[in-house]
């Protein structure tokens, strides 16, 4: 009977805790624009790495690196976003599941390669890495409103945030102690990753 009444204890806990968490695994919209941020970003990290090339024999290591360079800003904030996104759903400090994500999204692109072959692949996305190389902040952010639109996030946006009017959330504390792309430092990492191996 003992056992019985903490198997219950334990379905009611379980049962009773489960709206509140599921709640909150849903995205707001800074956390949306956030993912689909580093969607971007390991796109056209994945382009360069597989194509090296753009289809006029230019540079898309330098290109990459050098859109990097142009939105570390945003880049950082996203990343800080997606931390804190995931420091309140895990209560961890967010640096793995950032990097998973990074992972998961970096191996969309990979697969992708796989389903068509690297030289159409690079036939279809190749100059992508140039041309985003060269837009400026507004046209990065349609961008980024752009794959929002058609890309398949891996969260989704919580119901209260898309009855609301679009006031941005407040920006997430920087975690201590991190530089450059907190992730490990991937951002910096990536970029001279792929100048050492050109």
């Amino acid at each position: 009977m003992r056992k019985l009444y903490f198997i219950s204890l334990f379905v009611f806990i379980a049962l009773a805790s489960a709206p509140a968490f599921a709640a909150r695994q849903c995205y707001s919209p800074a956390e949306l624009n956030a993912e689909q941020t580093l969607r971007l970003h390991s796109e056209l990290m994945v382009i360069t790495v597989t194509c090296k090339q753009g289809s006029r024999a230019q540079d898309l290591v330098s290109a990459y690196t050098g859109f990097t360079r142009n939105n570390i800003e945003m880049l950082r904030q996203a990343e800080q976003t997606m931390i804190h996104y995931y420091q309140n759903i895990e209560g961890s400090d967010g640096i793995a599941s950032l990097d998973t994500l990074r992972t998961r999204l970096g191996n969309e692109y990979g697969q992708q390669i796989a389903d068509v072959s690297a030289p159409i692949f690079c036939q279809r996305l190749r100059d992508l890495v140039l041309n985003d190389y060269k837009l400026n902040p507004t046209q990065v952010a349609d961008q980024v409103q752009h794959m929002i639109m058609t890309a398949q996030p891996y969260g989704h946006l919580c119901t209260y945030a898309a009855n609301t009017a679009t006031k941005p959330d407040p920006a997430p504390k920087a975690v201590a102690g991190l530089g450059i792309g907190t992730s490990s430092n991937y951002i910096a990492s990536n970029a001279a990753d792929l100048l050492a191996k050109n």
